[in-house]
């Protein structure tokens, strides 16, 4: 949008007027100004069809431009199945689309990504979740980038992966994603494995090359070997914080009473581990020390405890457990980290159908006590982070 537009439209004086707007931009102004009212059409025009560009932009207030091209490109976008709403967000978000060349930029960009099976709502759906599509070149970046995923990913693979990371296809190939997954190849990861990390984590791949080379070395320093299947989930725990956040995490277990060797063991063990937050950590083991009264050294021999929700799986499981004592049914020396362990099927099985006959309403006690999963971030767990200390 010019500066001039911010002018007060009324202006008394003629030479003011000619000193602060050129009179190449009037034109522009004044087809600005008048789009974006709600101007009443003269009796003698004849109102503008209701798909064409022009009353699309009324109705959408997108301001129009000196650009010849601007009609074409809106009737183009109109044409491949973007509605009303997807087209105004779509501008609002690049501008410069309306100046996009549509014969020889725009359309052949399109239907290449409806070749490539991208029909229907999900064409619209992609584009709006990375608009650097369509200003990225044809030949030299999209294809070319399709062409390096496909060994790794089916049709249905590729779709989540694309709507997991867009920026997949506008990435530099060259400088990033091929170099990042040749060093993956080279160190031995099987492409079955770089195949899930495309679908799973496809950002993890679009890392900067420097910082992908110093994952993997952390990560074969602390004694993971990259023909592990454990090696692509300690990649996207590394690639997910910097150095000095890995730094913070590892103290953070140091101060509730693990050692450094024990941190480093726990991460080869469970990689994904780590990758809870403080938080959360605290909480758990909060949880399992001061309520559970689970031995510490227990936690640390099975790391995978700390990726249990207590809310959704532990506190539920807990409960069933301490009435099923409290009868008699079981013993009170039970293992009860094998207990948690347990899928959930064989849970229901060994310690709700089992019971069910004996403790009328257990099944109800248990789903109670599963609270459902919330989706407002940082809400899901209240707790006091001084009382989750341990000392070992």
């Amino acid at each position: 949008m010019h500066k001039f537009l911010q002018i007060k439209p009324l202006i008394s004086s003629k030479t003011q007027w000619r000193a602060t707007i050129p009179l190449r931009d009037l034109p522009c102004l004044i087809r600005n100004r008048f789009l974006q009212t709600d101007a009443i059409p003269s009796p003698a025009s004849e109102p503008p069809p209701l798909g064409s560009a022009l009353s699309l932009s009324k109705r959408l207030r997108i301001p129009q431009n000196n650009s010849p091209n601007s009609s074409s490109v809106l009737n183009c976008l109109k044409s491949h199945g973007f509605e009303d709403t997807q087209i105004a967000k779509l501008v609002r978000k690049r501008p410069d689309i309306l100046n996009c060349k549509v014969q020889t930029k725009l359309k052949p960009k399109l239907r290449y990504l409806i070749q490539k099976g991208f029909t229907g709502k999900l064409l619209p759906d992609l584009i709006l979740s990375n608009p650097f599509l369509l200003f990225r070149g044809l030949d030299s970046q999209i294809r070319p980038s399709f062409e390096f995923l496909r060994p790794f990913l089916n049709d249905e693979e590729m779709f989540v992966a694309l709507k997991r990371a867009s920026w997949l296809l506008t990435i530099s190939l060259n400088s990033v994603l091929q170099p990042n997954v040749d060093l993956l190849i080279s160190e031995g990861v099987p492409a079955s494995r770089i195949s899930k990390l495309l679908i799973l984590q496809p950002r993890v791949l679009l890392q900067s090359h420097d910082r992908m080379v110093y994952a993997v070395k952390t990560i074969k320093e602390i004694g993971i070997e990259p023909k592990e299947t454990r090696f692509i989930h300690a990649l996207r725990v590394i690639c997910s914080m910097s150095k000095s956040n890995w730094k913070k995490k590892v103290e953070v277990f140091m101060s509730l009473g693990w050692s450094k060797e024990e941190v480093l063991n726990t991460f080869k063990k469970d990689p994904l581990c780590l990758a809870c937050s403080e938080n959360k950590l605290r909480y758990l083991m909060d949880f399992y020390v001061n309520t559970m009264k689970l031995d510490a050294r227990a936690i640390i021999a099975y790391p995978k405890l700390l990726g249990y929700s207590v809310e959704r799986r532990v506190h539920a499981r807990y409960i069933v457990l301490k009435a099923l004592e409290s009868m008699k049914l079981i013993k009170d020396d039970k293992k009860i980290v094998w207990v948690i362990k347990l899928p959930e099927k064989k849970f229901l099985e060994e310690y709700i159908a089992k019971h069910i006959d004996k403790v009328p309403g257990l099944l109800d006690m248990y789903h109670g006590a599963v609270k459902p999963r919330k989706t407002i971030r940082g809400k899901k767990e209240k707790f006091d982070p001084k009382s989750a200390s341990l000392a070992l």
